[in-house]
């Protein structure tokens, strides 16, 4: 049919024309403005922070090798032969305590212990110890010979002692125990220390008990002697030189 120039045609667009007309549009946009590299570069990212992290990781166990060497090296035991040697003959010999310490002037003591030996270690020479750690066993079965009883140190007050140096010079000092069951000397023994130039693991004392012939009372004489020691003994020559340490 014929349409005059009066008729026109309409073309209606309906609510859900536009909603569709949008979504294409919004879709049209993402596909077009989504980097192409994106998905390249997101791998690339994650492989570059695993690479930093390999290298600290590196670096730690490099640092922590470190560490440990320096640590070994401070606490290194000595174990060499010539340590063990060394030590086997002066562990042997049994020295005159009159000679040492008195110079032969046998009027001061009388009746000597036999000798307590061992190695200085750090806590008998550091400035907040203060005393030389004696073993329990030996002191009963070396010096508790000379005490009567009431000259035991069963507690904390402990007896009044005179300590002999290797020159002859007297130093007064505390025989009592240290906690429940260590006698120690102390109150005056970080002066001896200091007087003999005293250090640890180099330093081995020899140690006697006696009683002094005109006052009576109790005394000890120590002597010391020096050694190239590097620090503390292996538990190989320990066992060699002070068979019973406790």
């Amino acid at each position: 049919m014929v349409t005059s120039k009066e008729e026109t045609t309409s073309v209606v667009i309906t609510q859900e024309d536009r909603e569709a007309a949008e979504t294409l549009i919004k879709l049209s946009q993402d596909t077009r403005y989504q980097p192409v590299e994106e998905e390249d570069a997101a791998p690339s990212s994650t492989l570059l922070l695993q690479q930093c992290k390999a290298k600290e990781k590196q670096h730690s166990k490099k640092d922590d090798k470190i560490s440990m060497e320096s640590t070994k090296g401070k606490t290194e035991v000595d174990d060499t032969e010539e340590t063990l040697m060394i030590l086997q003959e002066w562990s042997h010999t049994k020295p005159d305590p009159v000679e040492k310490i008195f110079s032969g002037d046998a009027d001061v003591a009388e009746l000597f212990s036999e000798p307590i030996k061992k190695q200085l270690t750090m806590s008998d020479v550091e400035n907040g110890q203060c005393r030389l750690m004696l073993g329990k066993q030996q002191v009963q079965k070396k010096m508790h010979p000379l005490l009567e009883h009431s000259e035991i140190p069963l507690g904390t007050e402990g007896l009044d002692v005179s300590v002999y140096g290797s020159n002859g010079e007297v130093q007064t000092m505390k025989f009592k125990m240290w906690g429940e069951d260590t006698p120690v000397l102390t109150s005056g023994w970080k002066d001896f220390v200091d007087k003999y130039d005293l250090e640890k693991h180099r330093d081995f004392l020899t140690i006697w008990m006696f009683r002094h012939r005109v006052t009576r009372g109790i005394c000890f004489a120590i002597d010391s002697t020096s050694f190239s020691v590097t620090g503390p003994l292996s538990s190989r020559i320990s066992k060699s030189v002070f068979p019973n340490p406790n």
